[in-house]
């Protein structure tokens, strides 16, 4: 039987050479490997550096994960009653609440007017008892929902030349605080009608309003083709319900 040979090109085969390279393949992947789950791991467990003094049990990690859960729930509930409610809708787009009420205010105005009373405040009630009802879930989930109150941009030909206004005009400046108005003439009426008012029953809520005047991610824009005036949909507030983990 023949001889076998591990000559290439003349030079002699080195087996434990390319052994080594091999190896050091796949050292180099189990380094990156426990790399980025060690990173994972940690930006998971620092949650609980505060409330565990540095050192995380695994009860940590399993209340960490029922409260996870918990939003989860939220999130998915929140997104169903929202195509249901008569008062909200949920815009799958930009991931939040929008008020389905057409609320109207006059031109540089904030407010409400009465025939939009009683609707939202139904829509408050509505709201609130669905966040009562997560919340009597668990006293670990709070909430913060936040009414982010828009304007308009001008899309009149007969004024400013026809021109939207731009950051740092003068009526900029006056809708920015003109939409603020308008968010709390929102939570004006809502406490007025005794909803998010009850720390007691709500500990876990905090009600925050803004304005975006013109500005605001998500605005409704024009698009080709479009015949309806989508710029005039952002006179309106925004509804946003943000869960997070309380400690």
């Amino acid at each position: 039987m023949g001889r076998i040979s591990f000559r290439d090109n003349g030079e002699e085969h080195n087996f434990w050479q390319n052994y080594t390279d091999l190896m050091s393949g796949f050292l180099i992947v189990f380094i990156i490997t426990s790399l980025v789950a060690y990173v994972g791991y940690k930006s998971f467990v620092d949650i609980f550096t505060d409330t565990s003094h540095g050192e995380v049990t695994v009860q940590d990690v399993v209340v960490n994960h029922k409260l996870y859960k918990k939003i989860r729930e939220f999130q998915v509930v929140s997104r169903t009653i929202g195509k249901q409610s008569k008062y909200f809708t949920y815009n799958d787009k930009f991931k939040r609440f929008e008020c389905s009420i057409d609320v109207q205010f006059d031109v540089g105005q904030s407010i409400i007017k009465a025939q939009y009373i009683e609707p939202l405040h139904a829509a408050g009630k509505e709201l609130e008892n669905l966040i009562k009802a997560f919340q009597d879930k668990s006293e670990n989930i709070a909430f913060k929902v936040i009414i982010d109150g828009r304007a308009a941009n001008n899309r009149n030909q007969d004024v400013n030349n026809g021109l939207p206004w731009k950051e740092g005009d003068p009526t900029w400046r006056a809708m920015e605080v003109v939409s603020y108005e308008r968010a709390r003439a929102v939570r004006d009426l809502w406490k007025s009608k005794g909803i998010f008012s009850n720390k007691d029953s709500l500990s876990n809520v905090d009600v925050i309003i803004s304005g975006s005047g013109f500005g605001g991610r998500g605005r409704y824009t024009h698009y080709a083709g479009c015949k309806e005036d989508m710029e005039a949909k952002n006179k309106t507030f925004i509804i946003q319900i943000i869960p997070y983990i309380n400690f």
